[in-house]
């Protein structure tokens, strides 16, 4: 059996994460990822890495995006895969514009992200997702400020 099917579906997935959030279609995203996620974002924010709902991921991407507009380049996505988990790295250029942000209207984060998935009955989930910072550009308050209503 070739693995060029999954392959292919796993990159879609990872894709459409950037599609559909850009374009804040949230059901769709919502779609792409597992009912539990861990996601690690300590390269940007600093904290701890997180595991929570797939509802609860989303419905807080949909809150700090809600006044942003949004651009994320990913690719090439590189896949590994077993039979029932894959991981895709890829890199990401994720460009934010919030026009009033007082101090600054965008923001630019460039890294790589990790997706892990696990495919179940109904197909491909994302499990898990680590961005890996290498350098932001531009207002790094931007979603906050955004989400706090300056904007």
């Amino acid at each position: 059996m070739s693995n060029e099917a999954p392959i292919n579906a796993i990159c879609e997935i990872v894709a459409n994460v950037a599609h559909y959030i850009d374009a804040k279609r949230w059901q769709e995203l919502r779609a792409l990822y597992a009912e539990q996620v861990r996601t690690d974002y300590t390269s940007l924010f600093g904290g701890e890495p997180q595991s929570q709902a797939g509802d609860a991921l989303i419905e807080g991407w949909r809150g700090v995006l809600a006044k942003v507009r949004t651009q994320h380049l990913l690719g090439p996505i590189n896949v590994a895969l077993t039979d029932s988990s894959a991981t895709a790295r890829c890199h990401v250029r994720a460009y934010h514009l919030a026009p009033g942000a007082p101090s600054g209207e965008s923001w630019e984060v460039l890294g790589h992200y990790v997706f892990e998935l696990r495919r179940d009955a109904s197909g491909w989930k994302i499990g898990g997702m680590k961005l890996e910072t290498l350098l932001q550009t531009g207002n790094q308050k931007l979603l906050l400020e955004a989400s706090a209503g300056n904007v």
